[in-house]
């Protein structure tokens, strides 16, 4: 454990957020403590594998997040989804994703696809101090560019090992979030009563076999492009 230096307590971050929603015009969005937002892999999932990325969605707000009291967001099933809507202009489906984004303490999702249904969302999460959580499958390479202030988890079947996370969430609900530093590494903050920790950094050492770690060497989803025309 390094040395833990406060960036955003609890009282400065109440003045924090609400600054930037009143920039991002979204002032009467409010916080629920026990809500998710779920990111999701949407516009360029592959039809072969949707199911197998709903699935683990599925999973991860039924079986993790409901049985903790955690009420999750899943913009697959929204009306913006779209697998459903390609009319809504981007300017709509931005405002609306941030205030979803925002109005949930929690940012929970998988990290699988080369298109994550995150980029976007994670840095609007980060930005805001929301309690970012990303499920990584140990079998899956994925991108490096990863954010920090974020807690990364592993898996090896989610679908096996889901109730693993489960006391994950319990723990993470004990503590209210700020942001700092662990030595120069920029860290997502826990506080609770007199005690202030890097909750990565907690969790890892509470639940070691969750830890991720990255690996070079295991394969990336290759995806195809099915209509290279577009690109004349």
């Amino acid at each position: 454990m390094g040395k833990i230096s406060v960036s955003l307590n609890q009282k400065q971050r109440e003045k924090y957020i609400d600054k930037l929603l009143k920039l991002d015009g979204l002032s009467h969005i409010k916080e629920n403590p026990l809500a998710a937002y779920c990111p999701i892999s949407l516009t360029n999932t592959p039809d072969v594998i949707k199911s197998i990325v709903k699935r683990r969605q599925d999973i991860l707000m039924n079986d993790v997040l409901a049985p903790v009291g955690i009420t999750a967001y899943d913009p697959s099933t929204a009306p913006y989804s779209p697998d459903t809507n390609l009319t809504s202009l981007p300017n709509e489906i931005y405002i609306v994703d941030s205030g979803k984004i925002v109005g949930a303490r929690y940012f929970v999702g998988h990290n699988l696809l080369p298109s994550t249904g995150q980029g976007v969302e994670i840095e609007k999460a980060k930005v805001f101090n929301r309690v970012v959580v990303i499920l990584m499958d140990k079998n899956i390479r994925i991108s490096r560019m990863q954010p920090h202030r974020a807690i990364y988890l592993q898996y090896n079947n989610f679908e096996k090992e889901a109730t693993n996370f489960i006391p994950v969430f319990k723990l993470l609900k004990q503590y209210e979030p700020g942001m700092g530093f662990n030595d120069n590494s920029p860290v997502l903050l826990g506080f609770k009563r007199k005690e202030t920790v890097d909750l990565e950094e907690l969790i890892y050492k509470t639940f070691p076999n969750l830890q991720y770690t990255y690996d070079g060497k295991i394969a990336a989803v290759k995806l195809g492009v099915k209509n290279p025309k577009i690109f004349q």
